[in-house]
């Protein structure tokens, strides 16, 4: 309870009388009042401070004492840890005792009765008084460290006791010489740590500096009323204000407290709450590792946010801002469902669908053309199963958008983390004979999202990607017109693919002597990179995990998919003529069907020396990887594209893969993008 006491101080102040203010300026109390405030004190083990003065020098000696229960107007307490003897207290007058709620501050004139070594009885006066009165409430605090730098000098302390406008930091002895060289109105960069998770880090003025034999207590006032965790960007979240209005309940990291606020409006990029201006707690730099945001019993959000605002109005209410920092996978998936409802009534994030009616979906839009439902028919059971198990277990890899209306799909969209950074997307399908631009909402939707969640760890989104033919006209329009508009290709890049699909019944190639298959090695994807860098410079490789440094770590990936009931692999093989490396094969093998052209089932070939490469032996390392697939057809990509055409090798078409770097490109592919819907309504 102490504002300037650990349990263990013991304070001896040097102090002239001075003039009590007339009590017609305080409020008065009632000792049943009283009395329950005691016992509030012993409920939460706290504390209260007894005064006592010198009989002959006048000093003012203050102790701790732990109050007892309380039921009349004899009162007894404990003394917290006294280092004086009896008759060393006997040298001393009783003047009165007080405590402190953190806001007001109560001063009781009791009547001493007996005094120990360790305890002291009181008789409680008829009435006491409310002495002053905080703006902000004051909490103590405890376990929190606190780091405090400022142009080289680092001081290591505590937090004694906090507001939402300044705390006090006790600086133990060992640091007496630097304390004494720091200046009043100084700043200093501050950190605070509960154990090694950090709470707060921000900039803060001294107010107040004081010593004494047991070290320093320095008082601290943040100095700014906003800062800026992530870089600004011109296409904000959008931020709504939903209707019943949720709760953000944590525990406060500093205080130890539970707080909880209601939700004053939420995007997927942060929250507000609004605070009673008496109780605020929050300030700016500080980090809550564990908020749950309530929207109603039993449905609830998991995050870790950071405040980032304070501001308050003329009316006295305090508005204080959250940046999220991070949150699971399946709550970024719930939040961005419910405030794309909010948005657009029509607009479903995984939402719960049937399947059969998605199926027929495909099939009225065309999405699912004959040449396709060929390869489909063939594995129409597994597509069935696949399907089934994606829409109605919403496994967390895989996200679908879907604009619906009145029970019936007008436009799909979705994407799935296939590689370690890398979300794929896909099918994306809308009924353009109703004029309903599901095909627009859907495409908002996806962008929205990658704008609002990419920053997160647990997105794990760096890139995203997709494959669409160059024919395609709205595809080509959308992501084609994003490569264009972008500043360079190591933002947003397209490779161009030949693709064919090869029937397992006439692979029967087979390698010369001087030619062989062999898993890949580090310094073959080195190489692949100074080929790809050289003829194309674009991102596909960093998309693909084609790199040295993510050889072998497909583990953690492939036991995500194991985990929902799906399969993921992927086997790397460099083809040799004698040890010159002429191509490596990437053999992704998934279930069939989590993309309907089966493009993350399929071989990826990389030719580094297309005129080395006879189309026979192309076709005879093929025969040799063929094995690892279950399936007779197997798709093939072929890099570069111009292989097939110099090679005279048939092919089934071509396609695109495009590849964003989401944190590099920021505003211009949301720019691009608004337009283009603007444009299209």
């Amino acid at each position: 309870m102490a504002e300037t006491y650990s349990n263990r101080q013991l304070e001896l102040v040097t102090a002239s009388p001075s003039e009590k203010p007339g009590r017609e300026q305080f409020k008065e109390i009632r000792r049943d009042r009283l009395i329950n405030s005691l016992n509030r004190i012993n409920f939460h083990d706290e504390e209260i401070i007894l005064n006592f003065r010198h009989a002959k020098y006048n000093n003012i000696l203050s102790l701790a004492a732990k109050p007892q229960p309380c039921t009349n107007n004899v009162f007894h307490c404990n003394l917290s840890e006294s280092e004086f003897s009896e008759h060393e207290l006997h040298e001393y007058k009783f003047e009165h005792f007080y405590f402190t709620d953190g806001l007001k501050k109560v001063l009781v004139e009791a009547e001493l009765e007996e005094l120990t070594s360790t305890k002291i009885k009181f008789i409680l006066p008829e009435t006491c008084f409310e002495i002053c009165s905080r703006k902000i409430r004051r909490h103590t605090c405890n376990s929190i460290s606190i780091q405090l730098s400022q142009d080289g000098l680092i001081l290591e302390g505590s937090l004694n006791n906090f507001s939402a406008v300044s705390f006090a930091v006790h600086i133990p002895p060992s640091y007496k010489h630097d304390v004494q060289s720091i200046k009043q109105n100084s700043t200093f960069h501050v950190i605070m740590k509960k154990g090694a998770i950090a709470c707060y880090s921000g900039i803060c003025e001294i107010s107040r500096l004081s010593s004494s034999t047991d070290g320093s207590t320095i008082v601290l006032k943040p100095i700014k009323n906003q800062i800026q965790r992530f870089k600004s960007k011109q296409y904000r979240s959008l931020r709504q204000k939903l209707v019943p209005m949720p709760n953000a309940v944590f525990n406060h990291p500093l205080i130890g407290k539970k707080i909880n606020l209601k939700v004053h409006d939420i995007s997927g990029s942060g929250f507000s709450v609004e605070e009673d201006s008496e109780n605020s707690t929050l300030i700016p730099g500080m980090i809550i590792p564990h908020v749950c945001i309530e929207l109603m019993n039993d449905v609830e959000l998991i995050c870790q946010a950071q405040v980032v605002y304070r501001s308050d109005d003329e009316v006295g209410k305090i508005q204080c801002g959250f940046a999220f920092l991070d949150m699971g996978l399946k709550d970024q998936v719930s939040l961005s469902s419910l405030l794309h409802q909010a948005w657009n009534k029509k607009a479903y994030v995984c939402t719960k669908v049937d399947v059969d009616q998605l199926w027929d979906f495909f099939f009225e839009t065309d999405f699912i053309y004959p040449e396709k439902y060929t390869y489909i028919y063939e594995n129409k059971t597994e597509f069935k199963k696949i399907y089934k198990k994606l829409y109605e277990n919403n496994p967390e890899f895989a996200i679908n958008f879907i604009c619906k209306d009145r029970g019936a799909v007008y436009a799909h969209m979705s994407m799935f983390r296939f590689y370690d950074k890398t979300w794929i997307i896909n099918h994306h399908a809308a009924n353009i004979s109703k004029n309903n631009r599901g095909g627009l909402i859907v495409l908002e939707q996806v962008s929205r999202y990658i704008n609002e969640f990419h920053q997160f760890n647990s997105a794990v989104m760096n890139y995203v990607a997709c494959y669409f033919r160059p024919e395609n006209r709205f595809p080509n329009l959308v992501f084609g017109g994003v490569a264009k508009n972008a500043a360079d290709i190591t933002s947003c890049s397209i490779d161009k693919f030949a693709y064919l699909s090869i029937n397992k019944k006439y692979l029967d190639g087979k390698l010369t002597r001087k030619w062989s298959l062999t898993e890949t090695q580090q310094n073959d994807i080195k190489t692949l990179q100074c080929y790809y860098e050289d003829i194309s410079g674009g991102l596909s490789l960093q998309a693909l995990d084609l790199l040295p440094d993510k050889l072998g770590h497909e583990a953690a990936l492939n036991e995500i998919y194991r985990g929902c009931g799906f399969k993921r692999s992927k086997l790397l093989f460099s083809l040799k003529e004698k040890d010159d490396l002429i191509a490596i094969f990437m053999l992704n093998i998934s279930d069939v069907g989590l993309n309907l052209s089966d493009l993350t089932n399929c071989v990826h070939v990389f030719i580094l020396e297309p005129h080395k490469l006879p189309s026979d032996m192309l076709h005879a390392a093929l025969s040799k990887i063929a094995s690892c697939y279950d399936h007779d057809n197997i798709p093939v990509l072929i890099f570069p594209s111009s292989y097939t055409d110099n090679n005279s090798i048939s092919i089934n078409k071509k396609y695109n893969f495009w590849v964003l770097d989401v944190h590099k490109i920021g505003d211009r592919y949301y720019s691009y993008l608004d337009r283009l819907i603007r444009l299209s309504k």
